[in-house]
């Protein structure tokens, strides 16, 4: 988190009712719609992502859900809309893999779902999934069933048109891509799913796609917002408009090539399946059996630390982010010191 990042959350505060707010809020939610290339409406949430799963589902499954389950948050997922009593599907992967539409499609042709989910770029695991086929699948065969993306790790570092690929419900919370501290969240939301939760009941308030439309209007929140957190969206914003998206997405796809050459000239190899690695996080198998708690220790001692795996993986991979606010001096500076801890 640079200074000049979190000195922008440094701003006097204004009352969230005010025009002085729907200004601010109309500025970054255009920014946003930018960012994901779309028209859609963008709803701007003072909470991790993890209530986002929820909202995308009680505004959208009325028959079931289907999930493409390949890693830990999208198994997480899963569990959430059991949790809220929907009637649930399971594609399951082995972590490590992609999710592929003619999977996808295999479980949908059942028509026992009217909502499939998955996420994006599965963080425990590196993987990034392609959206193109998966897109051109739903469009031509299930033009109904509406389309649940967690884009967690994936948004504002990894390109994705929302409208062009006519995903109905996106999201992330800010710290990963959009390099802002935790606890704030965004989401785009197509006209079709905002006319499908209008005929839903059981919505709750807090979550509730009517709520958010009403204010919406008025450029406001439903509830009080984290407008520290807004402030700084509103300032990463105008940075990834000096970089220039196609940059943005350049640097993090030439930063993933780096990463992923350093490990594989250091005798390991990649997690995630061939064409399916993550733009903005490399998960590394430890082939070369790395004891990775005492590098990391020694990584601790230069200031730095090391992700060991997560959940069951650990000390069996472990991962390297390249996202948001991470530039190539960076990645090199971290990489230099772990070269100098694994000579030692």
């Amino acid at each position: 988190m640079p200074n000049q990042v979190m000195e922008s959350l440094n701003t006097p505060q204004i009352g969230h009712r005010t025009p002085e707010f729907s200004e601010l809020m109309s500025i970054v939610v255009q920014g946003v719609q930018k960012v994901l290339y779309t028209n859609s409406h963008v709803y701007l949430a003072s909470h991790p992502a993890t209530g986002l799963w929820e909202m995308g589902i009680c505004n959208s499954v009325q028959k079931g859900i289907l999930h493409a389950v390949n890693g830990s948050f999208s198994s997480k997922w899963a569990t959430v809309s059991k949790e809220c009593g929907c009637e649930i599907g399971v594609l399951d992967y082995e972590w490590g893999k992609g999710v592929k539409a003619a999977d996808v499609d295999q479980h949908l042709s059942s028509g026992k779902y009217d909502v499939f989910a998955m996420v994006h770029n599965e963080t425990s695991t590196g993987v990034l999934s392609p959206l193109d086929p998966i897109a051109e699948m739903l469009k031509s065969k299930y033009p109904d069933v509406i389309w649940l993306v967690d884009a967690v790790s994936s948004m504002a570092g990894s390109k994705i048109e929302v409208d062009r690929l006519g995903i109905d419900f996106i999201f992330s919370s800010t710290q990963k891509a959009w390099g802002l501290p935790a606890g704030f969240s965004v989401c785009s939301v197509s006209d079709r799913l905002i006319e499908r939760s209008r005929n839903m009941t059981n919505k709750g308030y807090f979550f509730d796609i009517a709520v958010y439309e009403k204010y919406y209007e008025k450029m406001q929140t439903p509830s009080t917002p984290s407008i520290p957190h807004m402030y700084g969206l509103k300032y990463v914003l105008e940075k990834i408009n000096e970089e220039g998206l196609e940059n943005r997405w350049q640097r993090h796809i030439d930063n993933a090539k780096y990463t992923q050459n350093w490990a594989m000239e250091r005798g390991q190899s990649l997690f995630p399946e061939s064409g399916f690695e993550s733009e903005t996080i490399t998960c590394i198998r430890n082939d070369a059996e790395w004891n990775i708690n005492d590098i990391n220790y020694k990584l601790l001692e230069r200031g730095f630390r090391m992700d060991r795996g997560y959940g069951k993986l650990r000390g069996k991979a472990f991962r390297i982010a390249h996202m948001g606010n991470v530039f190539r001096s960076d990645l090199e500076e971290y990489l230099n010191n772990f070269d100098e801890v694994l000579n030692d």
